[in-house]
């Protein structure tokens, strides 16, 4: 898959291979506009990484990947189009969700409220 290989070494770090079909990535903080990690992310590297598979002709990211980037920063979707546009394999808003930090002061991921869902949507289609 020559195309995926060319999008990953846009926009990824290959940290481990685990396999023919499956490897660690991590972002290269260069393409990203604004890296806005939050404070759960900033312990061991492993939790700025990800699991990607390829099983056939489906490309899979079996724990999702995370975007460090800013929900009112306009390069944010800029950003997050540029990369919809060049993936060798389609995206959905309706698969986001926003990490926030909760009444209890932890961590939690939730579905986008309905501007940020609109802007998704405009954004990556």
């Amino acid at each position: 898959m020559p195309k995926l290989e060319a999008f990953f070494d846009v926009f990824f770090e290959r940290v481990e291979q685990q396999g023919s079909t499956t490897s660690v990535l991590a972002w290269k903080d260069s393409v990203l506009p604004k890296v806005e990690w939050p404070d759960v992310f900033l312990g061991p590297d492993n939790l700025r990484q990800f699991l990607f598979m390829v099983m056939g002709n489906r490309v899979m990211f079996p724990m999702g990947i995370v975007f460090p980037l800013s929900i009112v920063e306009p390069a944010s979707f800029e950003f997050l189009r540029r990369f919809s546009t060049e993936a060798p394999f389609k995206m959905s808003a309706k698969h986001f969700m926003v990490g926030i930090t909760a009444n209890n002061g932890k961590f939690v991921w939730r579905k986008p409220g309905a501007d940020i869902a609109a802007k998704l949507e405009e954004f990556i289609g």
